[in-house]
């Protein structure tokens, strides 16, 4: 079995699988080059509905360019991923887990269930501590470190923290800079175990080839739990099936691309479509826990799918799950189907701020190579609204710990019941 299969696949993060490297030798003369070519292009192309955003991110990179003396490399990359979160925008930040940045993290995959930070797989040295609460990281409480970091993610609303939280408070350098630890090599971890014993483990940090390639064990397979619908087919970009046994058809839609290999958007929904005629389910139910963007054009057969169908497009018929990863064009679907058809949203919000990014393009820093997401179009999709940082749900659902180490879907127990 691929050992990354095991990692749980909520925590698919913002953290991307690229190979470690030491990158390129850096002095306090190059990096003030990369904040000054980062400055430029951010005063140039990037867009913000709010006035003056701009000028305060050159007085924190002028800030910056002050103490790069001062600073280790791997300071100078919390700095500007630090900066960047100022800019306000989901959409704008440093890929921390680029190759060029060279962070390691700790052989835990972690999870918020509410207030309280889940273990759900491990190295299996570590076995012991899967299905634990996290109730310290170095020295601090779970919850302090937790607040600390807040002040360096990039985000529309606070649904950010929850998503992209766990997989950073795994860095070491990032702990270390933050103050939570004293060393950018390890960190310490408290753990109530299940059994309520606390634990305290001094974890080293790993390049992400043995930290992905590592002997893996997760709370699912140590319970030898079902894999829930939602998480059955992770190669696949979008699918769908029919329930019977409660006559729901089923579409996960987790990437709003065309995937290469597969059909189109437009091909799979269409085939849905017409099996949605021939059996009349009662209900359509559009999962967008795992989508985090992509073009949000694709999703319009999907949206007039339902519009020219009078008896599907009716009031409790039609269901759209979200979660915290929801963000961009999926989040932007959902407008669509909210204000076009009589779709409900069921579920956690998602972490997009339904009037801000339009479109991002990317940078790569000239001499450290870091590479930098930002907003260069903004759009109002939603101007009805223009106070929300968030599309809202209509039946609000938040994951518990218990029923996903149980392999349960509480979600679709709620649509499959109601």
């Amino acid at each position: 079995m691929n050992s990354l299969k095991l990692i749980p696949i909520l925590l698919i993060t913002v953290i991307k699988s690229f190979a470690q490297s030491d990158g390129p030798r850096m002095t306090t003369e190059r990096w003030a080059e990369d904040l000054d070519y980062l400055n430029r292009k951010i005063q140039k192309q990037f867009n913000s509905f709010v006035p003056g955003i701009k000028d305060d991110f050159n007085l924190e990179v002028d800030a910056l360019r002050k103490r790069l003396v001062n600073l280790k490399n791997y300071e100078v990359a919390c700095e500007i991923q630090r900066v960047l979160s100022t800019l306000d925008d989901g959409h704008t930040e440093l890929n921390i887990g680029h190759r060029t940045v060279g962070f390691h993290r700790v052989p835990l995959s972690i999870y918020f269930f509410e207030d309280e930070l889940y273990i759900l797989a491990a190295h299996k040295e570590f076995e012991k501590l899967v299905g634990g609460r996290i109730i310290g990281i170095g020295s601090m409480s779970m919850t302090e470190a937790y607040q600390r970091l807040k002040g360096n993610m990039s985000r529309d609303n606070d649904m950010e923290y929850l998503h992209a939280g766990p997989s950073y408070l795994i860095l070491t350098e990032l702990l270390a800079c933050l103050g939570v630890s004293e060393s950018p090599e390890e960190s310490s971890f408290t753990v109530k175990l299940s059994n309520e014993e606390t634990v305290t483990h001094v974890l080293k940090g790993l390049d992400v080839t043995s930290y992905q390639s590592g002997d893996w064990v997760s709370v699912h397979s140590i319970g030898d739990v079902k894999t829930p619908l939602y998480l059955s087919d992770r190669r696949t970009s979008y699918w769908y099936t029919y329930l019977p046994e409660t006559e729901i058809m089923y579409f996960n839609f987790s990437r709003t691309n065309n995937q290469k290999g597969q059909p189109s958007i437009k091909k799979v929904v269409n085939e849905m479509l017409k099996e949605i005629d021939r059996l009349t389910p009662k209900k359509l139910v559009i999962d967008f826990r795992l989508n985090n963007g992509g073009n949000y054009h694709l999703t319009r057969p999907l949206v007039d799918g339902i519009k020219a169908r009078s008896w599907l497009n009716q009031k409790g018929r039609v269901w759209a799950i979200t979660g915290r990863r929801t963000f961009s064009a999926s989040s932007t679907a959902c407008i669509f189907l909210k204000r076009e058809t009589e779709t409900q949203l069921i579920g956690e919000p998602g972490r997009t701020h339904p009037n801000k990014a339009q479109n991002n393009e990317y940078m790569t820093l000239p001499n450290s190579g870091f590479l930098i997401e930002y907003t260069t179009r903004i759009k109002k999709h939603w101007p009805e609204y223009p106070d929300l940082d968030r599309i809202p749900v209509d039946v609000e659902i938040s994951p518990i710990f218990e029923s996903y180490a149980a392999g349960r879907d509480i979600v679709m127990e709620y649509l499959s019941g109601n």
